[in-house]
């Protein structure tokens, strides 16, 4: 057990300083894959077919999520500041809105809620309960699933009835939604 513990230990404090390190870099951007040469491609410039790349591609929520982390694990104001500007750069997706579907769970829980919760920060609220009605807005009555994708024109695939099991993954937010705002049908339709 106590090799278990510094192992965990010693991962995480590498974990931190890691971080330290990458998140000034960086600030104003949300990193996905590198180049072969190390560096990250942060997707914000990338052409979006379909809406469903670049920003609002489903993984950019997690660079704040781990900002949020490592703030509640360290207290220090640099990650605070990155995982805000994560967050900032994510309301482009609101507007452009073809690129969001399922996998808002993944984008706000991670930033949004966890802002909110830390810092109560009534903007990342907003932020977190627009994405659970996108999220409630997405369900099939009849079906009683919550719909994966949006249509994609020009791509021979007809997505309109079909749920994947990253639908449920993201449906704690509709639960947080229910227990935020008292109103159940977020929760039911997470229930479906």
């Amino acid at each position: 057990m106590e090799n278990t513990q510094q192992w965990a230990a010693e991962a995480l404090a590498k974990c931190i300083d890691k971080y330290t390190w990458v998140a000034p870099l960086h600030r104003d951007e949300i990193p996905y894959t590198t180049d072969a040469n190390g560096r990250y491609d942060a997707l914000l410039q990338k052409h979006v077919r379909n809406g469903d790349q670049g920003l609002s591609w489903w993984t950019n929520g997690h660079w704040g999520g781990i900002m949020w982390q490592m703030y509640s694990l360290t207290g220090n104001e640099m990650f605070k500041d990155v995982a805000n500007s994560c967050e900032t750069l994510l309301d482009q997706t609101f507007v452009d809105y073809y690129g969001l579907h399922h996998d808002v769970g993944f984008m706000w829980i991670a930033t949004a809620v966890n802002n909110y919760r830390l810092t109560g920060n009534l903007e990342s609220r907003k932020r977190a309960l627009h994405a659970a009605n996108l999220l409630v807005g997405r369900l099939n009555v009849a079906g009683g699933f919550i719909r994966a994708w949006n249509d994609r024109p020009g791509s021979g695939q007809n997505t309109i009835g079909w749920a994947i099991i990253d639908c449920m993954m993201n449906l704690p937010l509709l639960y947080w939604a229910t227990a935020e705002t008292g109103d159940p049908r977020y929760k039911h339709a997470g229930m479906m």
